[in-house]
């Protein structure tokens, strides 16, 4: 290891400074003269990531805390696990066990609470509702049960989750009642992020929910300001860590910005981080895991004040142990990592930084968009989020249909064997890798003979290693011969003839089970020419 020498600082004796100009003259050379912007990618929401990027000021460094900066601090964010509404007392307790320090109850029968929750210390934990069992009648018995035990009210961490726009009326009835700390409301854009939309489109559903709150309470003469502090947010953390921090420091800007605009004070939003679903495969599942591990990583770092993981076996039935695994990656990020001890870390990174803004930016335009539509459910019933929802998804299958977005474990690396199929209930979810596992189960019921014939030209070891890992995706393992070898070729009686370096079909082989590899790679549809080859079985005998 260098050591420093006496008198110099950590930078002085490791880095020089450096211009902007010196960056962009090393990344010149590196790139052979092409410019640094070469590099810069392009999102689903047309956000730029840029590859270099200016260092920022302590005039443009803005800092997002989190809704409870001092238990963050002392107690992290909450570990949320969501029960099914059978649940038992032993599974809550179980849980709680192992790592969940919150629960999401489903129950829709008010009378099984009591039950679900014996031996549970309700001021230790967080409680949230979803579902039927979001209504005043849950709430209600649970202060009932927080009573007869003699707990105070005021010291519950409840998250009643009303949605704003179906049950406006009952969550203002109740806030009269209810304890300061006590959340009413949820708007939930992790559902609607499932269901295809784009980081952006999610932060203006969610910014428009909120604001269908605020209109809310004003129209029914209560403070508005009031209201604001009985919300809560679902925000979907993607596997790009990243895109989760900016996104988790974006949907607190735009909060801010909603408040402002408002005239109210600023309030706290407690964020709820929930690991998309949509990111999920059947395929190798157990690539799963890293999945959530790095969506969570994002809300960590980016403040989420509640998070929830799901096992890696979610589509086929999540396992006690696949849960398990979800919460304790979660409390090794705190315990281990320490990523707890820090607020907004990612805060003066120039990169987070403007992708934050941008992001918000692009939210804010989602969001006046939905209100220029009438507001939030307007938007709904239209079929407006639908067709967003959709449009974004059809534009991210193009993309995977085309080779231009990988996922590991299904396009990337993927792992022959059979398809197992999803749970009914995530038949609604849009999931890329939806796509690849149909392919598979096609492949595998029928696999077509195919033969890879390896020209002469220079580009034919290229295109074969292309197809090679192209029909790997498919489950598909194909014969490799010469072009030469025309004995072998006729003794394959393959369905389908690719050609790698070679464009002509080769004589004694039918011209309709010939195809070219360089048409399959550049045709903008690779996965429509692999369904194209495996209809094609038996076609040429």
């Amino acid at each position: 290891m260098r050591m420093k020498p006496m008198g110099m600082t950590i930078n002085e004796a490791e880095f020089g400074a450096a211009s902007m100009a010196q960056w962009t003259d090393m990344a010149r050379r590196i790139l052979k003269g092409a410019a640094p912007d070469s590099l810069d990618r392009i999102d689903e929401d047309g956000l730029v990531t840029a590859a270099l990027y200016p260092v920022a000021s302590d005039d443009t460094t803005t800092q997002f805390l989190p809704a409870d900066p001092a238990r963050r601090l002392t107690a992290g964010w909450h570990v949320c696990q969501p029960m099914p509404g059978d649940a038992t007392s032993a599974q809550c307790r179980a849980v709680l066990e192992n790592g969940a320090t919150a629960l999401l109850l489903r129950t829709a029968d008010t009378g099984a609470l009591a039950a679900q929750l014996e031996g549970v210390v309700l001021p230790a934990i967080g409680i949230g509702f979803e579902g039927d069992a979001a209504t005043p009648d849950h709430y209600h018995t649970l202060m009932a049960l927080a009573s007869e035990r003699g707990d105070d009210a005021g010291l519950l961490d409840i998250d009643l989750g009303l949605d704003p726009l179906h049950a406006l009326a009952a969550g203002l009835a109740l806030h009269a009642e209810a304890p300061a700390a006590h959340r009413l409301f949820r708007v939930d854009g992790w559902s609607w992020h499932n269901r295809g939309l784009t980081a952006a489109q999610e932060l203006g559903l969610i910014t428009a929910g909120l604001a269908a709150m605020l209109r809310g309470a004003d129209s029914a003469g209560l403070n508005a300001g009031d209201i604001a502090s009985r919300a809560s947010v679902r925000l979907a953390l993607p596997a790009d860590s990243f895109a989760g921090v900016a996104a988790c420091r974006a949907m607190r800007r735009l909060w801010d910005g909603l408040l402002s605009a408002c005239g109210i004070a600023p309030t706290p939003l407690v964020l709820g981080g929930y690991a998309s679903l949509r990111m999920m495969s059947l395929l190798d599942a157990e690539v799963n895991m890293l999945r959530t591990t790095t969506a969570l990583l994002g809300g960590a770092i980016g403040g989420a004040d509640l998070m929830t993981g799901f096992g890696h076996d979610l589509l086929t039935g999540e396992s006690d142990a696949g849960q398990r695994t979800a919460r304790l990656v979660q409390v090794m990020m705190m315990a281990e990592s320490g990523l707890s001890a820090s607020l907004d870390p990612a805060s003066g990174s120039p990169f987070i930084e403007q992708r934050t803004e941008d992001l918000a930016t692009a939210g804010w335009a989602a969001f006046q968009a939905i209100e220029a539509a009438g507001g939030l459910a307007d938007a709904i019933d239209s079929g407006m989020i639908e067709d967003q929802a959709k449009a974004a998804s059809a534009r991210r299958e193009q993309r995977l249909r085309a080779g231009d977005s990988d996922l590991l474990g299904v396009t990337l690396q993927p792992v022959a064997g059979p398809v197992p199929d999803a749970n009914a209930e995530f038949a609604g979810i849009s999931r890329p890798a939806a796509i690849v596992e149909h392919l598979r189960r096609t492949a595998l019921a029928s696999p077509p003979r195919l033969l890879i014939l390896r020209g002469a030209s220079d580009s034919a070891a290229g295109e074969e290693r292309a197809m090679r890992r192209l029909l790997a995706m498919a489950g598909l393992q194909p014969v490799i011969l010469g072009a030469d070898e025309a004995e072998a070729i006729t003794a394959a009686r393959p369905d389908v003839v690719i050609g790698c370096g070679m464009t002509a079909v080769p004589h004694g082989l039918a011209a309709g089970s010939f195809r070219a590899a360089a048409s399959i790679l550049d045709s903008g549809d690779r996965l429509g020419c692999l369904e194209e080859m495996i209809g094609s079985k038996g076609g040429t005998g």
